[in-house]
């Protein structure tokens, strides 16, 4: 098997797996004053940087992995919400396929930006992940179960993922200067052969 199919394979059922773990085990923390419902978690973090670092087949992999894991092994409350199979496979469905599309731009800009100053555009495509995510699957899960207030429910979910948009902007912009340069690439493509770059890498 290629290595550019394994490795995206693999490291998307690895990071799915710690993503699920941390939401079974409350890895979060609260913003001063804020409510339990606006808790930041580090699942997300993990769902962009596989779909960074793997590729659209990672970045679905990791959701998909971590939506069952919560699914059967999460805490009551956490099932109940995932026992409703509208929510379930919206969830699975909306969140792969946008990681899918965060893996297919990281490459353009992979290929295009260096260091540091690629971290500008990686910003922008965590903030527009978080712009489409909410209300398409809000949006989906409406018009197949109707039951919510649409628009209230939506703006209500943009103001809960503002902290946590800033918090994986940062933490995953951290990441990508903490790797070597060599571990920055994505792993799903081979890149054309070209002469090391001075400075700060790729």
């Amino acid at each position: 098997m290629k290595k550019t199919l394994w490795q995206p394979l693999v490291l998307g059922v690895v990071f799915g797996l710690l993503a699920g773990i941390a939401m079974i085990s409350g890895l979060s923390f609260l913003i001063s004053g804020s409510e339990a419902s606006n808790a930041v978690g580090f699942y997300l973090a993990l769902f962009l940087l596989s779909a960074a670092l793997g590729g659209p087949l990672a970045g679905a992999i990791t959701s998909t992995t971590c939506v069952f894991v919560v699914a059967w092994f999460g805490p009551i409350d956490m099932k109940e919400i995932l026992s409703d199979p509208v929510t379930l496979w919206s969830n699975v469905l909306v969140t792969g396929i946008l990681l899918a599309l965060v893996g297919l731009a990281y490459r353009l800009i992979f290929e295009r930006v260096k260091m540091p100053v690629r971290l500008l555009p990686w910003a922008g495509i965590v903030i527009i992940y978080y712009v489409f995510q909410s209300p398409i699957l809000i949006s989906l899960q409406f018009y197949i179960s109707g039951g919510v207030d649409l628009l209230s429910t939506i703006f209500n979910s943009y103001r809960t993922y503002i902290p946590q948009a800033i918090f994986d902007i940062c933490f995953t912009s951290l990441v990508f200067i903490a790797l070597p340069a060599r571990y920055r690439k994505p792993l799903w493509y081979e890149a054309k052969k070209a002469p090391e770059p001075n400075g700060y890498g790729k």
